[in-house]
């Protein structure tokens, strides 16, 4: 495994590389409030196969923070990703797998034109993309009572975003969160804490991580925070997997599917 750092702007970006380079690459982003480290059992396997590219996203892990506290809009965290496959010599398009923030990210890759060529599939996990699930709350509004119900299902289960998104509120929320987070994790999702993870910079990760929040979510912010054009309603043709977990404890079966639709090659 190699280690580099690289540069966005002001930003360094602790980045990891396994495997042969001359391999296809596969670029795997985190969410929150997790690190690259959550990933080494995953990146491990492929490296037998890929070349496997892991890196912590601006303000978690080794990687460094903005100095603006709400500088984590998308189109920053794309010039992020557009600089680490730069940074790592990505000359042909790559494949890009995505978790939770991470997978929003990817979206925002494979809809945007930023990064336009460069991906050459995407895998989603437990991350819809903004306008996607805009769309399928609409639809299943207008859908009838049933639908009207699942929209509210989710809401509940999204309760956490407009905490995390309130100033001081969030942050108290990010320091018990950080606190419990190895509990929390095994009781409801059946997670043994095991090396590196969670990371050691956990409590730092949490409350900066709340910036994904603050500049991305809201209508103001959602219509503004990304580089998709809005009128695509999030199309794209580029290759799409969605891995829908069937025990998400914050994301229905119903949303993490919203893709279907918009996407022409799922």
């Amino acid at each position: 495994m190699r280690d580099q750092r690289v540069r966005s702007g002001e930003i360094e970006l602790a980045v990891r590389v396994r495997g042969e380079g001359h391999r296809p690459t596969v670029v795997l982003v985190h969410g929150y409030p997790d690190t690259g480290a959550m990933w080494d059992e995953v990146a491990g396997r492929l490296a037998a196969r890929f070349r496997v590219v892991v890196y912590d996203v601006r303000g978690a892990g080794a990687s460094s923070s903005p100095s603006d506290p709400l500088d984590y809009r998308l189109d920053a965290l794309m010039g992020d990703l557009e600089a680490v496959l730069d940074g790592v010599g990505a000359d042909e398009p790559v494949h890009l797998v995505g978790h939770d923030w991470g997978s929003v990210q990817g979206w925002e890759a494979v809809i945007g034109e930023r990064l336009r060529g460069r991906i050459a599939s995407f895998t989603s996990i437990s991350g819809p993309d903004r306008r996607h699930m805009a769309r399928w709350a609409r639809q299943a509004v207008r859908s009838g009572p049933r639908g009207a119900a699942e929209v509210l299902g989710q809401a509940r289960r999204s309760v956490y975003m407009p905490v995390f998104m309130t100033p001081k509120v969030g942050e108290v929320a990010a320091r018990v969160l950080a606190a419990g987070f190895p509990r929390v994790m095994g009781l409801r999702e059946g997670a043994e804490p095991r090396s590196g993870h969670p990371a050691g910079t956990l409590p730092v990760d949490a409350r900066n991580g709340l910036g994904l929040y603050r500049a991305n979510m809201g209508r103001r912010n959602a219509r503004t925070a990304g580089s998709a054009r809005p009128a695509d309603e999030g199309r794209t043709d580029v290759p799409v997997q969605l891995i829908v977990p069937v025990k998400d404890k914050y994301g229905s079966q119903s949303l993490l599917l919203s893709a279907r639709g918009p996407v022409s090659r799922l």
